[in-house]
């Protein structure tokens, strides 16, 4: 028996926190020299190479900087030169192999391992002879005898074949097609709520941006973007945009991510009387129908997004009707994803953006490049030497404080302040969270769906075709 998968469903992240003297243990196998694999032999000694230490030098480490010890035959020790939130899932990415045999013998402790790779085309996995797993009657697991994962070209492809019966899982499945899907089988979809993904909005704020001094002046506005906020009506965006498959978002961490949701903020909602309070006081009026600032500028600015993203293209164009209430003048322009990186990225030629951003890790701290005002992906003004604003400089202290604490109260603690100053200070104008919409063959077994990603695969070992042995 053979599961067919999308290529995206590939891989299992896992995270911890490193302990106060940076020292993290690995064991290699829970029992390795137990009944059922006699064939395992003692870690002797183990070394770092480049290649090796690479993944783990990457944004933190030199290769230098890691080394690794084998106190016993069943351990082994991996320095690391400073302390990293969430190192654990690094791990997932390194190979342990015989030092005789390189590329040869890698070592894993999933359930699976790579059998056959064409490059573009498809992995496929077979069940790894070490795996240590075993169901509740001692049976051992994997169930399935292999796993093959395509490379698709796009969405399209993967729907087509999941609609023939080709493949068994989708997990990621377009509010549309999840309608669709609905109407033809109700019991193979399954809606599971708000994602830890969030769809924002944001302006550009980049002292060094190609666009006129007072639209800067407009987007550097602190009352500007609370009232476009105000204006907007997100629960029309769920509802259109994405089928009702969606929730209304006021925050860069979930509902979902509840050990790290903020649910005390106070955020803009909509509020049409008080957006125009608001601009009002920051010295803008209106002219007729058109809403100027203070020297008389019409406030219009444009919209990018990314072509072929349909719940995106809804909900800008949403937003433009609803900053009409307040005589603003819209334009949504959209572009090919490399022409949009490029105007975003390196030209920073564009007044305002529309994207999402895709959480894979429920830990904040996989969100410092976006936050620190010194990156190159701090999306509204990138790469600041020094934080342009006060309210950044806080957020950089914040997050870095949550990046160095060991305690989980100090971390939560910090995290809760940025979310407050983003609500506050709104750089994102945060719209939605996509909902989890997952489809599921009728003829696999031990499904069991999570939010968190791989909503479908995370417990893969136990997946099975109806009627496999």
């Amino acid at each position: 028996m053979e599961n067919r998968a999308a290529a995206r469903q590939a891989g299992i992240g896992a995270g911890q926190q490193v302990d106060p003297d940076a020292l993290l243990e690995s064991m290699v196998g829970p029992q390795p020299f137990d009944d059922h694999h006699p064939h395992l032999q003692p870690v002797k000694a183990a070394r770092v190479n480049d290649d090796t230490a690479a993944p783990v030098a990457e944004e933190f480490l030199s290769p230098a900087g890691v080394t690794v010890d084998t106190p016993n035959s069943t351990t082994i020790v991996v320095h690391l030169s400073q302390r990293v939130v969430g190192i654990g899932k690094v791990f997932d990415e390194i190979a342990i192999e015989p030092a005789d045999r390189p590329s040869e013998g890698r070592i894993t402790s999933g359930p699976f391992v790579v059998a056959d790779y064409h490059r573009s085309q498809y992995v496929r996995l077979r069940p790894n002879t070490h795996y240590a797993g075993r169901d509740a009657a001692g049976n051992p697991l994997p169930y399935a005898s292999g796993i093959r994962l395509d490379v698709l070209e796009n969405t399209e492809q993967e729907i087509r074949l999941f609609q023939r019966g080709e493949y068994d899982v989708m997990d990621s499945v377009p509010p549309d097609h999840f309608e669709s899907f609905k109407q033809r089988s109700p019991s193979s979809v399954r809606d599971l709520g708000p994602s830890l993904n969030t769809e924002q909005m944001w302006f550009n704020q980049s002292p060094g941006a190609p666009i006129p001094a007072w639209e800067k002046a407009w987007f550097q506005s602190r009352a500007f973007r609370v009232a476009v906020s105000q204006s907007i009506h997100r629960a029309d965006l769920a509802r259109i945009a994405y089928q009702g498959h969606a929730t209304p978002a006021y925050s860069f961490i979930s509902p979902a991510n509840d050990a790290w949701c903020n649910r005390q903020i106070s955020a803009p909602h909509t509020d049409i009387a008080a957006a125009k309070a608001g601009l009002a006081g920051a010295g803008f009026h209106l002219n007729g129908t058109t809403l100027q600032d203070s020297a008389g500028h019409p406030v219009k600015f444009s919209i990018l997004t990314n072509a072929g993203n349909v719940a995106r293209l809804k909900m800008a164009t949403l937003i433009q009707q609803d900053l009409t209430a307040l005589g603003m003048q819209v334009n949504v322009v959209s572009l090919d994803f490399p022409a949009l990186i490029e105007r975003l990225m390196h030209k920073q030629d564009y007044d305002a953006c529309l994207l999402g951003f895709e959480n894979v890790e429920p830990d904040p701290n996989e969100m410092m490049n976006v936050w620190l005002s010194n990156s190159p992906d701090h999306s509204w003004s990138p790469s600041q030497k020094t934080p342009a604003t006060d309210w950044e400089a806080e957020i950089d202290r914040a997050m870095n404080r949550q990046a160095g604490s060991m305690k989980d109260e100090e971390r939560k603690q910090a995290v809760d302040r940025v979310q407050q100053i983003v609500a506050d200070q709104q750089p994102f104008i945060y719209l939605v969270y996509p909902n989890v919409l997952v489809a599921v063959s009728s003829r696999l077994q031990g499904v069991q769906p999570a939010v968190l990603s791989p909503a479908i695969v995370w417990n893969v070992e136990s997946l099975r075709l109806q009627g496999a042995q």
